[in-house]
């Protein structure tokens, strides 16, 4: 895919100033991009994509002793952004890791929320980093507490107001705070989560709009009591949304002890939960409704029907646009003894797509399957998983299926080199590639690796190259990121998959950030308009000229995001081999677009065709 970023002057001053960019994603499985690999242990690694296409990698490093918080950025193609093993936000002297978070602002700044004992005892404590790398809230952050009590697991997210929240336990509470962009108290005392009996944990938070909504853990009792799952909505004043309170997404039973299932937004202002309880094993999903309500039966759907096997370890996503959700788990036998990786799709009332025991996507077999992740695309839905042969021979894969439940994209490797593997994580970059995070023990004990999957499977290799992004726009509406700024409030963007190889005629054009369900157009010129600043068109600008090629309408999903190809030279003649193309979409934007011209475009993209 293309790296879309143009970087304000501040963050390339700062980069120039550090190091060059450091390396770029590898086409090569067995070379993936390391971005932390300082002596020691570099462990837990986090991500949280950004409006770039790149995206934010965080981790615990101990290569100075003490398990220290460093940050990374990359582009949309795999620069590193900051010096090499990123900046440090947190010079900690624990010995031992708990969970933290990372999350991105909207501003495009980096939020992390983690222990420090940089201070009297234990506390919790919030970091905002710019895009340049630079501590927004100062060397110390902000301290959400000041106790003596027992803290942990820190959960953070930002609003799309600008403002920030942090849940985290407390004791045998949860408790969660707003902070503005400065990093100010906004809700005065901490809302306060407490059981009647037992204990809570918070397990997860993300933002809804201005809103948050937070996924909490209720241990009934003492050790070994059921744990169950419940769920709180908080407008921006701090008003608990759903019940007064919390809800119960999860009370049938129980979940594994030490588990803690995170949860998707759905875009809509509800969330898609996924776990597995015990007795027996099995994993299920479930629709929380903007209002609080289930979409799915109480205490969620089961992935698969089959008694004989067991379920474990599952990971969610939700198509916002056809209102489905995708689940993949890990497969065992009745004992356990055998692994493998299976999926189910639900529609919106949570009932089973793929047939009632799912789908087998790697029988049942002596090699181990973990760290299953689920990243959907708007054309089905990637899956990951690590495979394990045997002990330090972990590899990572990866696998495409559309939405019948069809394998479109056959299983390929993300990481070939067999070393320990753990805490793999993947997102959906905006310019339609999967961005990939793990810890990898292949050269010590314990680097963070990264690595990007394009739309067909592939690996590495920027497709293009991007010009005439949204400077100089018709009304003002400017975004350097991206084309000029539409109705949604940013500008859209190009990325190209597949190839440039005129014989495979496997090139994909894939859109982002266009007005959603609006109708676009991509085409084709020879050359770049006005030396690649492109001139005024509608709320736009056009960028590609010269011998124009229409290539097809499509229309945007509810995401704004609109694919074209493959197959675009064979039915449009678009290009023979060592010729060049400029690319781009038109696409309409209504009257209440900023310059109210009824369209609007991407910004453009280069290419030179090959045999």
């Amino acid at each position: 895919m293309h790296s879309s970023r143009r970087l304000p002057l501040l963050a390339l001053v700062c980069t120039w100033a550090a190091a060059p960019a450091h390396a770029q994603w590898s086409s090569d499985p067995a070379q993936n991009l390391a971005v932390a690999d300082a002596p020691g242990e570099q462990v837990q690694a986090k991500l949280a994509v950004t409006a770039d296409g790149g995206a934010y990698l965080s981790w615990f490093d101990n290569s100075s002793g003490g398990y220290d918080v460093r940050l990374q950025r990359l582009d949309a193609a795999g620069n590193e952004l900051w010096a090499h093993n990123g900046v440090l936000v947190a010079d900690r002297g624990f010995s031992s890791t708990q969970d933290y978070a990372l999350d991105v602002d909207a501003a495009g700044h980096a939020l992390l929320a983690f222990r420090d004992d940089r201070f009297t005892g234990t506390q919790i404590t919030a970091a905002r980093v710019s895009p340049a790398g630079a501590l927004d809230w100062g060397v110390n952050g902000v301290q959400l507490t000041s106790t003596t009590a027992f803290v942990a697991a820190p959960k953070i997210c930002g609003t799309s107001d600008g403002d920030v929240v942090v849940a985290w336990t407390q004791d045998a509470s949860v408790r969660a705070q707003r902070l503005d962009s400065a990093g100010v108290n906004q809700w005065g005392l901490d809302l306060a989560f407490a059981p009647g009996a037992g204990s809570f944990s918070a397990s997860d938070v993300h933002d809804s709009g201005t809103d948050s909504i937070l996924s909490i853990i209720h241990q009934t009792g003492g050790f070994g009591s059921p744990r169950h799952i419940l769920a709180s909505k908080i407008d921006a004043a701090g008003v608990l949304l759903w019940g007064g309170g919390t809800i119960s997404v999860f009370d049938g039973g129980s979940l594994q002890i030490a588990n803690f299932p995170t949860f998707v937004p759905d875009g809509s202002g509800g969330a898609v939960f996924a776990w597995y309880g015990v007795s027996p094993l099995q994993v299920y999903a479930q629709h929380v409704l903007a209002n609080g309500s289930e979409a799915f039966p109480h205490n969620g759907s089961a992935g698969s029907a089959n008694a004989a096997q067991l379920r474990v370890s599952p990971s969610v996503d939700y198509d916002s646009g056809s209102g489905e959700t995708y689940l993949f788990w890990t497969e065992t036998d009745a004992i356990q003894s055998q692994r493998g990786l299976g999926g189910q799709k639900f529609d919106a009332a949570g009932a089973a797509q793929w047939g009632a025991n799912g789908l087998t996507l790697v029988p049942l077999g002596a090699d181990d399957v973990q760290s299953v992740r689920t990243v959907v695309d708007g054309n089905g839905s990637f899956v990951f998983w690590d495979q394990i042969p045997g002990f330090g021979q972990d590899v990572t894969r990866g696998r495409h299926l559309d939405p019948a439940g069809t394998t479109d994209i056959a299983t390929f490797d993300v990481a070939s080199t067999p070393s320990s593997k753990a805490r793999l994580q993947a997102a959906l970059g905006t310019t339609g590639q999967v961005i990939l995070a793990w810890r990898d023990e292949r050269t010590d004990s314990g680097d963070v690796y990264a690595q990007n999957v394009n739309a067909d499977g592939s690996l590495g290799g920027e497709l293009g190259t991007p010009f005439c992004f949204g400077v100089g726009c018709p009304c003002g509406n400017d975004d350097p990121d991206a084309g000029c700024v539409n109705s949604t409030g940013s500008g859209a963007t190009l990325g190209l998959g597949g190839s440039a190889s005129v014989g495979a005629d496997d090139l994909l054009l894939h859109g982002a950030g266009i007005r959603p369900n609006a109708p676009g157009l991509a085409f084709a010129g020879s050359i770049q308009l006005n030396g690649g600043n492109g001139n005024p068109f509608g709320d736009g600008l056009q960028c590609a000229g010269g011998g124009v090629k229409r290539l097809g309408v499509q229309v945007a999903s509810p995401s704004g995001d609109a694919t074209w190809g493959p197959g675009l030279v064979a039915s449009h003649a678009l290009a023979i081999a060592g010729q060049t193309r400029t690319l781009q979409i038109w696409y309409r934007d209504p009257m209440t677009g900023p310059c109210t011209n009824d369209f609007n475009t991407t910004h453009g993209v280069e290419l030179v065709f090959q045999p």
